[in-house]
């Protein structure tokens, strides 16, 4: 989908020119003339991007920019401010998300809008579910910001002006120590590195290097250029970098703006951990059984599918069991539905722990439960199913007091069914013969006296 851009600049020839540029690259653009026109544009539609430029006839462009970060609607909107390098700290404290030249070329102002828009993009994945779980990062209430520069003064002197404006911690590495940390664990929340570190771009591998890791993928990146090396400029946003700044942070106004620049960054990726946070929790309950932790129904079904569709690639077979609670209703009646929630959490429990990391463990619904192992050879089903057994029934389980104490044992019935695949049987028919299978083999086991292992008789995928 095509991103809309509104483009705001009170300079007739300077809207025109911009809007004709962006148009160029197949973005859809709305440009407008003074801060009048912009607020009426935003009530009737939100953009993905604003560009600010100036000259506007009903405010200054930082008037505008304050503006529009207090209004809670625009929120998660960003604002690219066109303005000369002298005024970038003020548009910061604005509420600028960046600023460019306003006679930037067209290599760097594409470059800062995909960078802007692949950001968002990111934060929205993350609401909707689509990025993958974070890394973890555990710094307390201060933030972890690893400097690589081309040498220790320099680092040093990164640290010295930025620790005075910044409440974070501060680590000097050199490359070969920060990609160590990050693949032990030991991450940042954010990389500040130079462009040229012991050789002319060897900055970008690293950044390269550092966001294809999972250890630090997640973090926030900042490039550090020289006054000439601006040519890195827009190859380093492409590359995933955040935000660059210059590399002497000579002046108390430059510093200031870097750190503005890392504290925007790593408030949007504190925002962007909660958010997916949230989704994994989501995801979490939206696949587990709240009351046992196994996972559930709608987990379960699919995920013996897959394991069946490896099952038939590597040519080895699996097991499935099926495993009900023996007189469960009783525990119920007798002791109250307390005292059966207090059992199920139990044999569950018991069940994760005798199939292990490398099997699936599942309630299918009231006391009824599956198990899955790949990979699995006759004799191992066998064994495993009487060592589910056994657990169910090893020691009696304790029952809450709210249902009057005590203990109460019980058993299981198991039913097993070992696939080994056939060419001629698709993987998913083949998952669902085999629960057909043990959930017979179970009632034949349940018909038998309950308490014991029946296995299906033995057939290729079926």
């Amino acid at each position: 989908m095509t991103a809309r851009i509104m483009v705001a600049d009170g300079v007739s020839t300077a809207r025109i020119t911009l809007k004709v540029r962006l148009a160029a690259v197949r973005y859809d653009v709305v440009a407008v003339g003074s801060a009048a026109q912009l607020m009426s544009q935003l009530d009737a539609v939100i953009p993905d991007l604003i560009i600010l430029g100036g000259g506007f006839p009903d405010g200054s462009a930082l008037d505008v920019c304050t503006m529009l970060s207090s209004d809670r609607r625009l929120s998660e909107v960003p604002v690219l401010m066109l303005a000369c390098s002298d005024q970038r700290l003020a548009a910061l404290q604005a509420g600028a998300t960046a600023t460019l030249e306003p006679d930037v070329d067209d290599q760097m102002l594409m470059a800062r809008i995909r960078n802007i828009l692949r950001q968002s993009d990111a934060s929205q994945e993350t609401q909707m579910g689509m990025a993958e779980a974070q890394a973890g990062f555990d710094h307390g209430d201060r933030p972890l910001i690893v400097l690589i520069a081309d040498n220790p003064a320099r680092a040093q002197r990164w640290r010295q002006m930025l620790s005075e404006r910044m409440a974070c911690r501060f680590a000097i590495r050199d490359p070969d120590e920060a990609l160590g940390a990050a693949s032990a664990g030991r991450t940042a929340d954010l990389y500040l590195i130079a462009a040229d570190i012991r050789e002319r771009g060897d900055g970008l591998r690293l950044l390269s290097e550092l966001r294809s890791r999972p250890g630090s993928r997640d973090a926030g990146f900042v490039m550090a250029i020289g006054p000439d090396r601006a040519d890195l400029t827009a190859i380093a946003l492409d590359l995933g970098a955040g935000d660059v700044m210059p590399d002497s942070l000579a002046t108390a106004s430059a510093a200031q703006a870097a750190a503005m620049s890392l504290q925007m960054l790593l408030s949007r990726k504190s925002r962007s951990d909660q958010r997916r946070a949230e989704v994994q929790r989501h995801m979490l309950w939206a696949m587990t059984d709240p009351l046992t932790g196994l996972y559930n129904r709608r987990y379960a079904l699919p995920k013996l599918a897959e394991i069946a569709r490896e099952a038939a690639m590597t040519d080895r077979g699996f097991a499935v069991l099926a495993i009900d609670l023996d007189h469960f209703k009783a525990v119920n009646d007798s002791h109250g539905h307390t005292a059966g929630d207090a059992v199920l959490a139990e044999v569950a429990h018991r069940l994760r722990d005798a199939v292990g990391p490398e099997g699936l463990a599942a309630r299918m619904g009231g006391e009824e439960f599956l198990a899955v192992v790949p990979d699995c050879t006759p004799t191992r089903a066998a064994d495993l199913a009487e060592t589910l057994r056994l657990a169910v029934q090893a020691r009696p389980i304790a029952l809450p007091g709210l249902s009057g104490g005590g203990t109460v044992g019980v058993t299981a019935s198991v039913g097993m069914a070992l696939v080994v695949p056939v060419q001629d049987v698709w993987p998913d028919q083949m998952a669902r013969i085999a629960l057909e299978r043990a959930d017979r083999a179970l009632l034949a086991a349940k018909a038998g006296g309950r308490n014991r292992v029946v296995c299906a008789q033995p057939e290729r995928a079926a």
